[in-house]
């Protein structure tokens, strides 16, 4: 079968998920022996310190420009600039954009992206196209698609999808986990499909040589900056012998030290880490892994690559990250463990929780330092729970048997409501 994938930010971005979920379908999809092109824009997830030209380079790519760079002036009134280029055998048709920000449209850029597709459904001619996020120039492209004749699929991997007009030309829907498929259902009345969010377990798979510190990824107020911050008053308070790690994003970085209250300056032992190009180079040194989010989680990726290493998660009990991680360890043998925040604790909260309501989290924390054999129990237990629920065979054939199963319905998606 041919497969067209298509989305508005860079697809080989290391440091956003949702690109790097549609990049590991489009490479599982060629492995399987079916064909998959690309059609991407230059935007990445955050402002990166390099040119697209140096990102593909490091990529290893022979380039074919469509416009040259001595033709750079001519191109910028004819149109973007588009490279070619294939990695891992997935041809990627790239269009360069003039920054980052989507919520700035330009009218320009999205013709000529939609133009591209348009040419793709045409020479390609693709019988099936896979597409996520609501911009309108992915909505133009759907459309396009539709009215060939093209099976239309649009993966949901978060919130803010419930307008039933964006689903006016989609055939089908994939979420990345059963809690987003209820979601989705409540506020669409719309049926969808849940797949696993993809992982590679070849990217992420580290050594156990070096793991020693207590990690959190991404020091935002929805991701627990503050439910952090009393766990780390504590810890440094009484157990400065555990060490503690903040890996910083791109949109999060310094915003761990605003947390009133807590003077993170007193702790040697908590070291701050720059936002990474890709999760091995913190997971190669954790010991245990927290998520302690305050909204909902659509799914929780970094939880999975965790268990995949044998890093115990310790995760909060919002959205899917209960279910992610099968439950608690203790309760229903799953692969972490699931920890309680008070319901009046959220993403707008500004005042430090109390250290009685964090306590549960900190003996947690100890029990993973102090207790050798608890910690390779549940070390052993959290790869054995990835292996069965998140293998990369299983996922893989998952995603590929439900992508080259689908048919044209009779009414588009939003006409079947459940």
């Amino acid at each position: 079968m041919r497969f067209l994938l298509i989305n508005n930010h860079c697809i080989t971005d290391p440091t956003a998920g949702v690109a790097r979920c549609q990049w590991t379908i489009a490479r599982w999809l060629v492995e399987s022996g079916h064909e998959c092109r690309v059609v991407t824009t230059a935007r990445f997830e955050n402002q990166v310190p390099f040119t697209i030209e140096q990102h593909l380079a490091r990529l290893g790519c022979t380039i074919r420009w469509d416009h040259q760079r001595s033709e750079r002036r001519s191109a910028a009134r004819t149109g973007r600039r588009v490279a070619r280029f294939r990695v891992a055998g997935v041809p990627v048709i790239l269009q360069v954009t003039r920054h980052h920000d989507e919520t700035r449209p330009d009218r320009a850029e999205s013709d000529q992206y939609v133009r591209l597709v348009e040419h793709e459904l045409e020479h390609y001619a693709p019988d099936v196209l896979i597409a996520c996020n609501g911009h309108e120039m992915i909505r133009a492209a759907m459309a396009a698609s539709q009215q060939r004749g093209v099976i239309t699929v649009f993966t949901v991997r978060g919130y803010g999808y419930d307008y039933r007009e964006l689903f006016e030309h989609v055939d089908h829907v994939f979420t990345c986990s059963e809690h987003l498929t209820r979601v989705f259902l409540e506020k669409t009345g719309l049926p969808s499909t849940p797949l696993s969010s993809p992982i590679d377990q070849g990217e992420v798979l580290v050594p156990a040589e070096h793991r020693r510190f207590l990690t959190l990824v991404n020091p935002s107020p929805h991701k627990g900056a503050i439910w952090f911050a009393r766990l780390a008053q504590m810890l440094g308070d009484r157990r400065s012998d555990i060490p503690m790690m903040v890996v910083q994003s791109g949109r999060s970085a310094a915003l761990l030290n605003s947390v009133p209250g807590v003077d993170f300056t007193r702790y040697p032992q908590i070291v701050a880490a720059p936002a990474t190009p890709h999760p091995s180079y913190f997971l190669v040194l954790t010991r245990a892994l927290l998520v302690p989010s305050l909204w909902d989680e659509p799914f929780g990726r970094v939880a999975v690559e965790a268990m995949v290493n044998g890093i115990p998660p310790l995760v909060s009990d919002r959205g899917a990250l209960p279910d992610v991680v099968g439950g608690d360890f203790f309760v229903t043998g799953g692969g972490g463990r699931v920890l309680p925040i008070p319901a009046h604790i959220t993403p707008f909260t500004d005042q430090l929780p109390l250290a009685e309501e964090v306590q549960p989290w900190f003996d947690a924390v100890c029990q993973l330092w102090d207790d050798s054999d608890h910690y390779a129990a549940i070390s052993q237990r959290a790869k054995e729970f990835a292996q069965q629920h998140y293998s990369q065979s299983g996922q893989k054939s998952a995603h590929v048997n439900y992508l080259t199963g689908l048919q044209k319905p009779s009414q588009p998606l939003p006409m079947r409501v459940t």
